[in-house]
């Protein structure tokens, strides 16, 4: 081996560059893809239900230092938005979550896969 030293180096910044820090900055690249895409999506009778959607941390699915799991959903307040998405006896589902999920699955999961890569490279590049 040439440099072991530079090698050294650079493992040293990947398990730096890996943390908790890193994973949750990229669940939250994947979910901000989503949250993007259902805005679109949702019916905008009165744009109250656009603006109660949030990206929610999941604590219940998320496993510290190894999984940051973050959730599109609605305020507590705008509970009504179930009955849109799927629908009641009297009211079609006018589905907007799903669809946005479908739609976007592939580039939130590039989005992620990005973000860790571009907290790598910067840490290596400071090393």
């Amino acid at each position: 081996m040439a440099n072991p030293k530079a090698l050294t180096a650079q493992l040293d910044a990947l398990s730096l560059a890996v943390n908790e820090s890193t994973l949750r900055k990229a669940a939250l690249a994947g979910a901000n893809i989503f949250l993007a895409e259902e805005k679109l999506r949702i019916p905008k009778d009165t744009g109250d239900g656009e603006r109660a959607l949030i990206i929610a941390y999941d604590q219940e699915e998320s496993v510290t230092g190894k999984l940051a799991s973050y959730i599109v959903t609605w305020l507590k307040s705008a509970y009504y938005l179930r009955f849109i998405e799927y629908g009641t006896s009297k009211m079609a589902a006018e589905p907007f979550k799903r669809p946005a999920y479908e739609a976007k699955k592939t580039a939130a999961a590039q989005a992620v896969v990005d973000s860790i890569d571009a907290q790598i490279g910067a840490a290596i590049r400071v090393k």
